[in-house]
């Protein structure tokens, strides 16, 4: 509960409540308006604007609009659907498997996409139960429908438009932010002042955050390419946002090489003399980091002053590092050039922020080959096959959604698309998922439908029941990016209100009753279809994502040992960089979900950890040797250092019709030892890793064949 708490509070920290308290004012006048003018379809409105403002995609206002746009229509279209066919079982599942396949495919667009899809299935799920009877009242309905969507837009444009690269801009910050975590976390772990954690210790703080930083950078770098394309008078301030987008990535390998050197090397460099003043090193550069997040104004001199003063104080801490502390531990040598890299990258950034034009151009980036209409087609067109996952997540859906629609029709379950409605957001495309989503969905289902009960005994009037629904629409907002169980007691409390609006006659200890227990059979029914129809064969998938990996490691190591031999281009050296390390974060996240299966037997999944954790040393060992000075290229000592590049990639992925190398040939040879003794030792430690992904392949290839 400790570490729940702890990482509910560092969530809340980037939470952006000012754009949550406009999503929550904007679902939240609707229902208002519904008890202010006595009309209970607003509430349908209501509902509309608040999917409208969860479908946000945030970025340009083009495609904001155009996000919400689509769902306003396509959902319009759903609900008159649903509500039209409602009496008529034999024409209303059919179009469920069929509206619901469609959500759950759009998918393979993206994670805004997903959500969308999401919400035109719950959508379609949620109509099918309207008091609807006649087509005049299921186009009534539909028009309402359309009027909060069409509300939910007209705010977002007109009223409370945003600068385009704001949200870039925050996502930046937000990679600084979580370098200026690891950082400390680190110095936390390394304080000198204790015994030396041990393994588990450090893969809990290293493994979240270097899986959360990664994609932290992804989404910056999403965010900076919309600003891009779409507003070509902000293209300077784009570079710049890239130019701090690229020092803090490598500012993140240069951290994940220093958690790597501290946790190999922590027994002989503990100490209150060593130790603390790397602890303080650290701390400080955590400072920094935090500093940079919080700059919002490259005119004013105070934030200059201040970023500066960390600078030079995280100098200042370099230099006593490199005193006593050198002293009475000589290995700690090697962390001083990782320490420098964060500094000097630091520097760049200072310049680039506060001296103007400091920052280098980004390059020109090609212009998309085809428009976004044209590649969601394609790629929708080209998921059209069983083969493909995110169809048959699809189908899942698809199927799971209409059998809880047949149940809720055929046994008259009061407010029963709420049981269809949990499945269709529980509903993942892993089990594991699925499970976790499970109990926290059910368990904040329960909660909220509690609290808006012990709430609804203190509101009197249809009034009071619509101004409470604005401070929990912003707790639902800003809980989203939380934790689930927190924003799914939210929205349990902002429904069953809204559904009071709705339907005042009900008491709302019933409508939270219902509720719940409505919620638990929409949980069991999502895990039964889970595992049901066209479970996944995650130990498959597992294996084809560490191959995928071990490759990309192969191609990043074989190409950064050619550039220390004098050949071969930086920028090809980060993008493999890039790429392995992505790799690795999804055969982990495979791994995790693995795990997190409650029925999984798998004997293999020491041997994946294992494989990761091998990756994970070489990309530091890496970043190391990316810091040390190349050979001339034409020498000899560069030419046995490029066989040797060769070699290491042939041992950590083979490839037929080359046998892998034997042990003899993974020695370091002496020629290079003796040329650069500062090259030698990262690539020794790369070499060790090589022979445990060796051994640990060895190990699986030997082991029996499943039963």
């Amino acid at each position: 509960m400790t570490n729940l708490l702890s990482r509910w509070r560092a969530s809340a920290r980037h939470v952006l409540w000012l754009d949550a308290l406009q999503a929550a004012a904007i679902s939240a006048a609707p229902v208002i308006l519904a008890a202010l003018a006595h009309e209970p379809r607003l509430g349908w409105t209501a509902i509309a604007a608040f999917w409208a403002c969860f479908g946000d995609p945030g970025g340009p206002l083009r495609q904001r609009a155009g996000a919400m746009l689509a769902l306003g229509l396509i959902g319009a279209l759903f609900c008159f659907l649903a509500s039209a066919s409602a009496g008529h079982l034999w024409l209303l599942l059919p179009l469920t498997f069929l509206c619901c396949t469609f959500g759950g495919l759009l998918r393979v667009l993206g994670p805004a996409a997903a959500i969308v899809g999401t919400l035109l299935s719950a959508g379609f799920v949620v109509a099918a139960e309207l008091p609807a009877p006649t087509l005049a009242d299921s186009l009534s309905y539909t028009l309402f429908f359309l009027a909060g969507a069409v509300w939910a837009i007209l705010m977002t444009a007109l009223v409370w438009r945003r600068r385009p690269w704001k949200d870039a801009t925050l996502a930046v910050a937000h990679c600084y932010r979580g370098l200026a975590d690891f950082a400390a976390a680190l110095a936390h772990l390394y304080s000198g002042l204790a015994p030396a954690a041990g393994p588990q210790a450090w893969s809990a703080v290293t493994r979240p955050r270097r899986s959360a930083q990664r994609a932290a950078l992804e989404a910056a770098r999403t965010r900076i390419r919309e600003v891009q394309d779409t507003r070509p008078s902000r293209r300077a301030r784009a570079h710049q946002l890239l130019y701090l987008l690229d020092s803090a990535e490598d500012s993140f390998i240069a951290l994940v090489a220093a958690a790597d050197l501290l946790e190999s090397n922590a027994p002989r460099w503990l100490g209150r003399g060593a130790g603390a003043h790397l602890s303080h090193a650290l701390h400080r550069y955590a400072a920094v980091c935090n500093a940079i997040a919080s700059t919002s104004d490259v005119n004013d001199a105070r934030q200059a002053e201040c970023l500066r003063e960390r600078l030079a104080h995280y100098g200042a801490g370099l230099r006593e590092l490199r005193g006593s502390a050198l002293a009475h531990a000589p290995d700690l040598a090697s962390m001083a050039p990782v320490l420098d890299r964060l500094q000097q990258t630091a520097q760049s950034v200072a310049q680039s922020l506060f001296d103007h034009g400091g920052a280098p151009a980004a390059p020109a980036r090609d212009r998309l080959a085809e428009n976004r209409a044209r590649g969601a087609w394609r790629s929708l067109r080209q998921n059209l096959r069983f083969e493909s996952d995110a169809f048959r997540h699809a189908l899942r859906v698809g199927v799971g959604a209409t059998i809880a629609v047949a149940l809720s029709k055929t046994f008259a379950v009061n407010h029963g698309y709420w049981m269809s409605l949990t499945l269709v957001f529980i509903l993942q495309p892993y089990f594991a998922t699925t499970w976790q989503r499970t109990l926290e969905r059910v368990a904040g289902s329960v909660a909220g439908a509690i609290g808006a009960s012990l709430l609804g005994l203190l509101l009197s009037t249809p009034l009071s029941v619509a101004l409470a629904v604005l401070p929990i629409a912003l707790g639902t907002f800003a809980a989203r990016t939380i934790h689930y169980a927190l924003f799914t007691f939210f929205l349990t409390s902002q429904f069953v209100l809204v559904s009071h609006i709705q339907q005042p006659e009900i008491y709302e200890p019933t409508l939270a009753a219902l509720r719940a227990f409505n919620s638990v059979l929409g949980g069991i029914l999502a895990l039964l279809v889970g595992v049901l129809v066209w479970p996944e064969k995650e130990p498959r998938q597992l294996a084809g994502a560490l191959a995928r990996a071990l490759e990309r490691h192969a191609d990043y190591a074989r190409a950064l040992i050619l550039r220390k031999a004098g050949g071969g281009a930086a920028q090809d050296v980060v993008a493999l960089r890039r790429e392995a390390c992505l790799s690795a974060d999804n055969a982990e996240a495979s791994l995790q979900r693995l795990q997190q299966n409650p029925v999984h037997r798998d004997r293999n999944v020491d041997t994946a950890v294992g494989l990761l954790n091998a990756m994970r040393r070489i990309t530091a060992a890496g970043t190391v040797l990316e810091i040390q000075p190349p050979l001339s290229a034409d020498t000899p000592e560069a030419a046995a250092l490029r066989d040797y590049g060769q070699v290491l990639a042939g041992a950590l992925h083979p490839r037929a019709p080359t046998p892998a190398p034997g042990p003899r040939q993974l020695a370091l040879p002496a020629a290079i030892v003796q040329a650069s003794p500062d090259l030698a030792g990262p690539l020794d430690r790369i070499a060790q890793q090589a022979r445990q992904i060796r051994q640990l392949r060895e190990r699986v290839e030997r082991a029996p064949p499943a039963q």
